[in-house]
């Protein structure tokens, strides 16, 4: 399994992908998906593109999108499932209502904002727009963070930075900053961690070259390559020694306490699971001619979502993909009813804090749909709904 890997689901992208898109104005149309599931996180999840617009594409032809819907029951709406809305005005979205409140505190902008779900909330940045930008290998001057507590209706500011990361700690992220006009990869950048109410956490860190962080863990620092490089790279850094410990390929899943990762395989695949905490680590077998392509650990760390294969046609075209559950400890694996979904449709999923619930959201033609599973049930329920022009909902780790 590479980095360069189709449509029917991807490597996980590294948080910078947006951060770094050249976009004047972030837009979701006609099933076109622009600035979502932030690359495992490299070109590939970039977009996902409808066939009308393979043209486009560099004359890629897209693969079949059917089914182009989970399946489940009607969402109550009493559930109160709710997400945010990423883009050009974040607010929050209640699925089964479509009732929308904005983000007080974010200042407007015409070409919105990127989400990164962050210990405790999410942190809020804008996409950069015309003045701003000098190119995909030149470093933007820093612009605003903001940060907005799990279920709350206010952004507060942090600082300023070209990236921002998850800390190993509740309550603390990662600014990154680069030298305005510098040129990437080539050049060094400083990360800082703050407080989610922005005082400073210990010293400024010089990263090395060529990297940024993606996530902050009890072993150290994740980086991963920055603009620019070839190929998209992962290693576990200690900032106080500087010196690497382990490197990894293909990312699935990443969360303070542990590493997941697909090895490249030819038959039977799996995924791997590292324990940052000491424990045990964990190789899990998938299916048949299963991949897994994007995945996301639960708050407690006991349970991985993956995105795999469900479907591949004659020619070996991946044909649909379907969201399975697997037990980290013991390695069973559980698919989530109803989640079968036509391979080219972006499908975006995380594990709702407080709740210990799955959710996912898929984009129709003109509105969204919202999956919600509880592990151990035998049903999905789902909900269809809209968002404000120029935003989309946000289901998983991010960035978005």
């Amino acid at each position: 399994m590479s980095n360069t890997t189709e449509f029917g689901g991807w490597p996980r992208p590294p948080r910078w992908v947006w951060a770094i898109a050249a976009v004047a104005t972030v837009a979701v149309v006609a099933g076109v998906i622009v600035a979502r599931t932030g690359l495992h996180r490299a070109t590939p999840t970039s977009a996902v593109t409808s066939p009308a617009t393979a043209a486009g594409n560099g004359g890629l032809r897209m693969p079949p999108r059917k089914p182009a819907r989970m399946a489940g029951q009607p969402l109550p709406r009493e559930a109160g499932v709710r997400l945010m809305l990423g883009g050009r005005r974040p607010a929050w979205l209640w699925a089964a209502t479509g009732k929308t409140e904005p983000i007080r505190g974010l200042p407007r902008r015409s070409n919105g904002y990127q989400l990164i779900s962050v210990g405790g909330g999410w942190a809020a940045l804008r996409f950069p727009g015309n003045g701003v930008w000098c190119g995909d290998n030149c470093a933007p001057p820093p612009v605003p963070v903001y940060y907005i507590a799990d279920r709350s209706r206010v952004a507060i500011r942090l600082g300023t930075a070209d990236f921002v990361a998850p800390a190993a700690a509740t309550g603390a992220v990662w600014l990154v900053s680069y030298r305005a006009g510098a040129v990437m990869p080539a050049t060094v950048g400083t990360a800082q961690q703050v407080s989610v109410s922005g005082a400073a956490l210990g010293p400024r860190r010089r990263l090395p070259r060529g990297y940024v962080i993606d996530q902050g863990t009890a072993s150290g620092l994740l980086l991963v390559s920055a603009p620019g490089t070839a190929a998209v790279r992962y290693q576990l850094w200690d900032p106080g020694t500087r010196r690497v410990s382990r490197r990894f390929p293909d990312l699935i899943a990443v969360s303070s306490g542990a590493i997941a990762w697909a090895p490249t395989c030819t038959a039977r695949c799996s995924v791997q699971v590292l324990n940052l905490d000491g424990g045990r680590g964990r190789v899990i077998p998938l299916p048949g001619r299963s991949q897994a392509y994007a995945g996301a650990f639960s708050t407690d760390g006991r349970l991985l979502a993956l995105q795999v294969t469900a479907r591949v046609g004659a020619s070996g075209r991946v044909e649909a993909t379907r969201l399975v559950v697997a037990d980290v400890a013991g390695g069973r694996l559980t698919a989530v009813p109803g989640t079968t979904i036509g391979a080219g449709i972006g499908v975006d999923f995380g594990w709702q804090a407080g709740s210990g619930r799955l959710v996912a959201d898929a984009a129709l033609q003109n509105a969204w749909q919202v999956a919600v599973w509880r592990p151990g049930g035998a049903r999905l329920y789902v909900a269809v709904t809209r968002a404000p022009a120029g935003s989309w909902p946000v289901a998983g780790p991010g960035p978005y």
